[in-house]
Order: C-alpha cells, then sequence, then structure tokens
C-alpha cells in the first residue's frame, strides 16, 4: 500500500519539496508498513509558509464577515465533496476504520467549519 503526496509542504498555492529537511516515514499504524516518505521543514520552508500567512492576512481581515463566512461554507463543501478521499488518508494516517473515517472526520471538520 503507497500513499505517496506530490510533496512534502503545500505553501502559498505551490507543493514544495524540502530535500534539505529530516525524513520523515509515514507508517500505516494497522501494519506497520511504511506508506510514503515525507521530509521535515527547514527553517526556509518555514519562514515562506510565515511569510505567505503574513501577507495573506491583511486581505482576509478586510472581508466582511458575511463573505468571510461564504469561503468557509465553501471549504465545508469542499470536504464534504472529497469525503471519500479524505476519509482514505484518514485511515491510512490514524489506522481507523474506514467506516469510522467515513462519517466522523471530514464531515465533523465541515460541520464545524459551518458553525463559524
Amino acid at each position: 500500500m503507497r500513499a505517496q503526496p506530490t510533496a512534502s509542504h503545500y505553501v502559498n498555492g505551490r507543493y514544495i519539496e524540502d530535500e534539505g529537511g529530516a525524513p520523515l516515514p509515514v507508517i500505516y499504524p494497522a501494519t506497520g508498513e511504511t506508506i510514503a516518505m515525507l521530509r521535515s521543514a527547514t527553517p526556509n520552508v518555514l519562514e515562506l509558509a510565515i511569510e505567505a500567512a503574513r501577507a495573506a492576512q491583511p486581505a482576509w481581515a478586510r472581508l466582511k464577515p458575511v463573505e468571510r463566512g461564504r469561503i468557509l461554507r465553501r471549504a465545508a463543501d469542499i470536504l464534504r465533496a472529497r469525503n471519500a478521499d479524505l476519509a482514505r488518508i484518514e485511515t491510512l494516517d490514524t489506522g481507523k476504520a474506514i467506516q469510522e473515517t467515513l462519517v466522523a472526520d471530514a464531515p465533523s471538520a465541515a460541520d464545524c467549519l459551518e458553525y463559524f
């Protein structure tokens, strides 16, 4: 079973593989099998992420609450639409039964986004 992502990090709309980061095996808890290899973020990648967040925050702050709510509701819709894929990833990551992740994880996250 493999679950190799495109890259270890996603910052400011693009995938980043940080070759300088320490290797991080992703272990499927149910079998102990290594299903992916990631790399930890080096200070350079962390700084890129922090800079991207700082750059985006003023635009987010200028949005009216109703506009932010629409964005969060759209995010909730995306979580629900991708529930099967997200449930599979959560099962691989945690070893939880797929029957649980299908009804609990992404749907609960979507519910939380709609609440706020």
